[in-house]
């Protein structure tokens, strides 16, 4: 039971030290050398998780969309990146589900465009990729759904922490 349940949990701290990583990266601007090994670790079990998982398509689809929308756009996320092509050759490629696979490499490609006025929602949620990966549970399919819904908490988690923190740290100045 425990060891069903290990994907989810990893997708889980992958999501989270993505984010920590952009916000290192993004906000911070920090030149702190730990951003590289986080990502190397969040690179390692991304890479993990498309080599063993059973919703390995849906993190793949991801990776891959990451580069069509030239959002690898820092150092530590280029290092992240090759981690995760680089695991692959260590726990090897998944068996390739071709409308898996180009379904949801649209659907996260859609989550990275930036869209502007009323559809600036779409941007902030990134909505596409996790209602996509709802339609399988119509066939029973709850693995992909439950993957991304994992990584996304981690990643949503930790956003929401540190502006909580920034607006703690504001309000006492």
């Amino acid at each position: 039971m425990l060891t069903e349940l290990l994907p989810y949990a990893l997708a889980f701290v992958a999501g989270l030290i993505v984010k920590i990583v952009d916000w290192l990266d993004d906000e911070k601007k920090s030149k702190n050398p730990g951003k590289y090994v986080l990502a190397l670790i969040y690179g390692v079990l991304i890479g993990y998780l498309i080599g063993t998982a059973s919703f390995s398509m849906i993190f793949l689809a991801a990776l891959v969309a990451q580069v069509f929308a030239r959002k690898i756009d820092t150092t530590a996320h280029l290092l992240g990146f090759a981690a995760s092509v680089l695991s692959l050759l260590f726990f090897g490629v998944p068996a390739f589900d071709m409308t898996f696979f180009l379904a949801f490499l649209v659907l996260a490609f859609l989550d990275e465009v930036d869209f502007v006025g009323k559809l600036r929602p779409l941007t902030e949620y990134r909505l596409f990729l996790k209602i996509g990966a709802a339609v399988p549970l119509l066939t029973g399919r709850w693995d992909y759904f439950a993957g991304i819904i994992a990584f996304d908490a981690g990643y949503e988690l930790f956003g929401y922490l540190s502006k909580r923190k920034s607006k703690a740290e504001n309000r006492k100045r």
